[in-house]
């Protein structure tokens, strides 16, 4: 005897659970013989896919009347039997390589034996190679008029969209537990055994929408004696409903003690904590479904609380899988019910403070001597040597203070005094500008005071006067100290006056290559007569 999702595949459109969406434009098509070159059908396991492209080769050459495949005649028991010689299911998970395809292709240009066309299903589609699809690309756009092709897969993100754009695509969905439970109730009913509604329920809920895990499931029930809840649960490893209720009820009340101590006694019995935190997680779930509805129990936000804390606890339990693991998890989903009617802590008062009498208002700050302007009046050349002094202003003469550190900047600063003193009385009004280099001396503020009580000796410098009569004129035009030369005779005499006016030295000058004359060419060099 074969397994019963063997025993009891469907042999017409009728007997394939849900799927309504898929088999109405099937039946159409066959009906008015509007059948496609190739189909793709894709969607989650044991939902019907290869089972619906047999069906689809069935009917292509059924040879019983009314609705087609009758399931019953000679070309349809034949390709239920996987015996029909028009009819070629391959594996495409281990047959996807190149050489593969090339023998599909040759099978391709030969005519049906008795079908009016051959028909190929390839199940596991996705698992064919890169090199393999490109194989069957040309064939698939065009396909000899006797060939139907039929691709099956879980994954159809993996196809290739040059593929897809050749195919109809049929997206399979997964099945309700309302449907798996009528098609194992037809089972039981065939084979003259009775279930629990209960663990029929049970069944459906565990194959997470495969049929073909459902009728799994009950092929193995059916050796037990009785099909009840309780045997259903003991049968498969899972933990008894009325301890993990328990558990549910405990955690509600918040009776961390006694959650603790039934999660023991279900570890003790042998069960895994994955089971027990997963069982725990569908009573909750019943729970969040009643409260919806009206139902007495936990507040709604405390429930998914509580359904948060055992999901995330599920992965940390994959690595670690004991006692301490579950009790962790444990702990953590019955907190939000300890505390859930807690009040929460009012905010903390703020502590009175004698009134402190209002201070005077701080002096304005005053404005900084315009240092910026002077700085911004010199040359970038120039700026760069007194932006290192310390710049201080002392009755009607300006210091500018360098450090020993920075002695070729005061080097710099005296072959420029010239230059410097008009933008000092332009922009300070002094008439004096002396240039000091003192020892020890540091960079300071932009613009200091001097101060009055300091009788140290004054450091080294260079003092630079305007005369008596002479009032502070405005900062000069920048001019050149070397003019160039108005029609320079030789361009060297001209880069040697660029080059001295940017403070530089001309080391060489290359001079163009003087131009010779060009002779004329002869008559064995033009070619021919000259012409």
């Amino acid at each position: 005897m074969s397994a019963l999702y063997r025993s009891f595949r469907p042999l017409t459109f009728e007997e394939v659970v849900g799927q309504e969406h898929v088999k109405e434009p099937l039946k159409r098509a066959i009906r008015e013989g509007r059948l496609a070159q190739a189909y793709l059908f894709s969607g989650p396991r044991g939902v019907g896919k290869t089972t619906t492209a047999r069906l689809l080769a069935m009917a292509v050459g059924c040879t019983g009347g009314g609705e087609r495949p009758c399931g019953v005649c000679s070309h349809c028991r034949a390709v239920a039997q996987g015996s029909h010689p028009d009819v070629l299911e391959m594996d495409a998970a281990s047959n996807n390589s190149v050489e593969d395809v090339r023998e599909l292709r040759e099978r391709i240009h030969l005519a049906p034996l008795s079908a009016p066309r051959k028909v190929f299903i390839l199940d596991e589609a996705h698992m064919l190679s890169k090199s393999a699809f490109n194989a069957l690309l040309k064939t698939l756009e065009e396909p000899p008029p006797h060939v139907l092709f039929v691709f099956a897969t879980t994954e159809p993100e993996r196809m290739p969209p040059t593929i897809l754009s050749r195919t109809q695509h049929f997206r399979f969905r997964r099945l309700k537990e309302e449907e798996i439970v009528a098609k194992l109730r037809r089972i039981l009913k065939e084979v003259g055994r009775e279930a629990e509604e209960e663990a029929l329920r049970l069944v459906a809920r565990l194959a997470d929408g495969a049929m073909r895990d459902a009728e799994s499931l009950l092929d193995r029930l059916l050796l037990l004696e009785e099909i009840t809840l309780a045997r259903v649960e003991e049968a498969l490893g899972l933990p008894p409903k009325e301890g993990l209720e328990g558990l549910a009820e405990a955690l509600f009340q918040g009776d961390t003690g006694r959650a603790l101590a039934l999660a023991r006694a279900l570890y003790a019995q042998g069960f895994a904590p994955r089971s027990l935190v997963g069982g725990l997680l569908e009573v909750l779930r019943g729970h969040l479904y009643a409260k919806v509805e009206g139902g007495k129990g936990p507040s709604e936000v405390a429930l998914i609380a509580a359904m948060k804390a055992l999901d995330e606890g599920l992965e940390r339990l994959s690595r670690r899988s004991d006692a301490l693991g579950l009790e962790v998890v444990l702990l953590e989903a019955g907190f939000p019910f300890r505390t859930e009617g807690t009040p929460a802590p009012p905010p903390p008062k703020a502590e009175a403070r004698p009134l402190e009498p209002p201070k005077d208002p701080a002096p304005p700050a005053q404005e900084a001597p315009p240092v910026r302007a002077f700085l911004d009046a010199l040359k970038p050349t120039l700026r760069a040597f007194v932006r290192e002094a310390e710049i201080a202003l002392e009755g009607d003469t300006l210091y500018l203070r360098f450090p020993e550190a920075k002695a070729f900047h005061h080097q710099k600063a005296l072959e420029h005094r010239a230059a410097l003193l008009p933008v000092a009385a332009q922009v300070f009004g002094v008439r004096a500008l002396e240039i000091q280099k003192g020892e020890g001396a540091e960079k300071k503020s932009p613009l200091t005071a001097p101060e009055s009580t300091k009788k140290a000796s004054p450091p080294r410098g260079l003092r630079e006067e305007l005369p008596p009569s002479q009032s502070p004129p405005p900062p000069p035009r920048e001019e050149a100290k070397d003019p160039l030369p108005e029609a320079p005779e030789d361009p060297e005499t001209l880069l040697r006056h660029l080059a001295r006016r940017l403070g530089g030295r001309l080391l060489w000058v290359r001079k163009p290559r003087a131009e010779e004359a060009e002779e004329p060419l002869s008559e064995d060099e033009i070619g021919g007569n000259g012409i």
